[in-house]
């Protein structure tokens, strides 16, 4: 038994550091620290109440040693395939308290053969716990907390603006050279409508980010509204296209973990619309968890403005942006709506994450996902498989 309570504080230690508990165990209380986190020590209880079961079964046979839910973290095939021998079809998704399903938890120990079976005999890939979690967000969260140092780099601009070019052609350069080196630098082009006018305006514009870029003036740089304005991790301002500055404040960034664990897939693509999930890990207070849909290789003649005649190439650029309000760690799904580009277009989208302050405007997390759009594309699942 001892090994059996050890085995689900691993899961518990390991997954994502957030409570949960197998639904057979004896009931134990142990204090525990999660070594991919500085959070302080937390008391996990195991339950004695036992997940609620589906009847009839199926096959009479032996009765499991271990429930399975610990069969699963286990990586024991073999007990989870006598509770699937014994009991109803849709018990593969039966739920602990927490709402982990043994998916969960065979994802948050990394068993890729569990994984396969349980998916296999109808798992739901897209159940979610209590705090929003479907089984694949549990080992995003972690590895992207083990991996926690970024930068988010936004740069407000215009189409309509003379200095602005220089400004997008190096955030472009920025976001090549994360891609490269796998740095956590995601940039996002805010176009601000305060230029448009008369019977021409930026295609990208939106009143909501110029609303977010005075947010900025008001709580944290007095009087600092213009653009091209690069703003990194909600901290360091400055020119969009001085390069020094830039970097200076990227590599000062990159030298601080994050607070906040972020992690950021597409779960659905369906015409016109675009579903992505994001899931939060920490302990914070006064924070917003926003989501911006971003566009990179997009090719323009502008025909009016300071740039009129110019054909301007763009990466970063907001197509769309939510922001939520958060109260704990919770995951939340955030849907877009796009059309499709005619003569189905190949279009370069990401999803870019993140957790921010809403008093002092500094980034606690962000994270990052290709967006899968083009029809005939590998599935959004294409890594549900892939443990790092």
């Amino acid at each position: 038994m001892q090994l059996i309570i050890t085995a689900i504080a691993t899961v518990l230690l390991v997954g994502c550091a957030v409570e949960e508990r197998s639904a057979e165990s004896a009931p134990v209380k142990a204090k525990v620290r999660s070594q991919a986190t500085d959070a302080p020590a937390v008391t996990v209880e195991s339950p004695v109440a036992q997940a609620k079961e589906p009847s009839p079964p199926r096959n009479q046979g032996p009765p499991p040693t271990i429930s399975i839910h610990e069969a699963a973290a286990q990586g024991n095939i073999g007990i989870v395939r006598q509770h699937l021998a014994i009991q109803p079809r849709d018990y593969v998704n039966t739920r602990t308290p927490s709402d982990w399903t043994p998916l969960h938890f065979a994802y948050a120990q990394g068993r890729s053969e569990i994984i396969r079976f349980l998916l296999d005999n109808g798992a739901d890939y897209e159940a979610k716990n209590k705090l929003g979690q479907a089984p694949v967000d549990i080992p995003l969260l972690k590895r992207n907390f083990n991996n926690s140092q970024f930068a988010l780099v936004e740069l407000y601009t215009s189409e309509s603006c003379s200095s602005c070019p220089p400004a997008e052609q190096l955030t472009s350069q920025i976001r090549r050279m994360a891609l490269a080196k796998r740095l956590n630098i995601f940039c996002v082009s805010f176009h601000v409508d305060y230029f448009d006018g008369g019977s021409w305006s930026d295609g990208f514009s939106n009143e909501r980010f110029s609303a977010r870029q005075r947010a900025y003036e008001h709580k944290r740089f007095s009087g600092m509204y213009y653009t091209p304005q690069m703003i990194v991790n909600g901290k360091y301002q400055m020119l969009g296209h001085k390069r020094d500055n830039a970097f200076d404040a990227i590599n000062r960034s990159l030298k601080l973990p994050a607070t906040v664990g972020v992690s950021v897939r597409q779960v659905k693509k369906e015409d016109g619309a675009i579903t992505v999930n994001a899931c939060t890990l920490g302990k914070f207070e006064s924070v917003a968890l926003c989501v911006a849909l971003v566009e990179h290789g997009i090719q323009r003649r502008i025909t009016g403005g300071e740039n009129k005649g110019r054909t301007l190439g763009m990466d970063n650029v907001v197509l769309e942006f939510k922001c939520i309000e958060l109260t704990g760690p919770f995951g939340h799904e955030f849907t877009f709506n796009l059309k499709q580009v005619p003569g189905g277009k190949r279009r370069n989208l990401e999803a870019v994450a993140f957790v921010q302050r809403t008093d002092n405007m500094e980034m606690l997390g962000a994270q990052s996902t290709r967006i899968n759009w083009q029809p005939g594309e590998e599935s959004y699942k294409e890594s549900s498989h892939k443990f790092e």
